[in-house]
């Protein structure tokens, strides 16, 4: 255990997928944690005790990605299949997006609920507006050089940070003004906002990330063991930022930064790599989904009772 962080608690451990677990999202209330999976279903839990509430038959192929509506009314899925859904909170269809040339990759909810974004394989990010007639593919907002692999909504939902393994960072630091910057790194695979919209962190293919300023001026850099950063957050509280760290088919740490000095807090130990993580809407709880099929929700309360 690292100088200055806490012993964590065993986490609840989620299992019954067939495939990789890709993706994982909290419900708005906290109370359950759906997880997809390249098994093509969305699995959905309690969060306090892992019991298997549901499971979802979503797609035809890989389900890559899982999110909520800020207000809790809808999810969205996206997949390998060049789809994303729409669905009500109690699992009812509502639309299909025909959204990219291959792989969708990724989805997003504006925080002000009136809008969807998707990327993937074909580098394109669209937006669907709910209240405006839809366009068949969504409203062309940009394109990456190569895939776009992540997306997220500034949490005052007036603009889209995007990723790509063009190694380039798209994001609206201010309502219309655009910025783009270029890690020099590798491959960017993950992205995520600070609560309050101050940072934006990425993580990279060759175990670093980065944390950006609204003027596109590097905050930190962290390091980890070289393998793919393929997801990163911050708490709901902005103190501490969860980055995974580990290597191919082989178990993973998941490192809690402290945002004040970005030193690490704390290690969650996960059985494998660990693909996706998110944390919960109000609390200090932690859900990641990994590789072996199974995904994991940690409490790290105590670590920030420790602070």
């Amino acid at each position: 255990m690292t100088a200055g962080t806490a012993a964590l608690p065993e986490p609840v451990t989620l299992k019954g997928h067939t495939g990789w677990v890709a993706g994982v999202a909290f419900a708005p209330d906290g109370k359950t944690v759906a997880t997809a999976s390249a098994d093509g279903s969305v699995k959905f839990w309690d969060a306090a005790t892992g019991k298997l509430q549901a499971t979802l038959d979503a797609h035809d192929d890989i389900v890559s990605a899982v999110t909520y509506s800020k207000d809790g009314t809808h999810f969205a899925t996206a997949s390998f299949d060049g789809t994303a859904k729409l669905w009500t909170a109690d699992r009812k269809p509502v639309h299909t997006l025909r959204a990219g040339r291959g792989a969708v990759l990724t989805v997003a909810f504006n925080p002000n609920n009136k809008a969807l974004a998707t990327a993937g394989i074909d580098g394109v990010v669209r937006v669907w507006d709910f209240d405006t007639k839809q366009e068949p593919r969504g409203r062309f907002l940009r394109r990456h050089g190569s895939w776009a692999n992540a997306i997220t909504y500034r949490p005052d939902g007036t603009g889209l940070a995007s990723v790509g393994s063009d190694n380039e960072v798209w994001f609206n630091p201010l309502p219309g003004r655009l910025m783009i910057v270029r890690p020099s790194a590798a491959e960017v695979r993950s992205v995520a906002y600070a609560p309050n919209g101050q940072w934006l962190a990425t993580g990279t293919r060759y175990g670093v990330t980065k944390v950006w300023d609204n003027d596109g001026d590097e905050v930190a850099t962290l390091k980890g063991k070289g393998g793919d950063v393929w997801a990163v957050g911050f708490s709901p509280d902005g103190t501490l930022l969860a980055v995974t760290d580990g290597d191919w088919d082989k178990p993973s740490d998941i490192v809690l930064f402290d945002t004040k000095t970005w030193k690490e807090r704390g290690r969650l130990k996960h059985t494998n790599e660990v693909l996706c993580l998110t944390w919960h809407p109000t609390k200090p709880v932690l859900a990641a989904g990994a590789w072996d099929k199974t995904a994991k929700v940690w409490d790290v309360t105590e670590l920030v009772k420790g602070k």
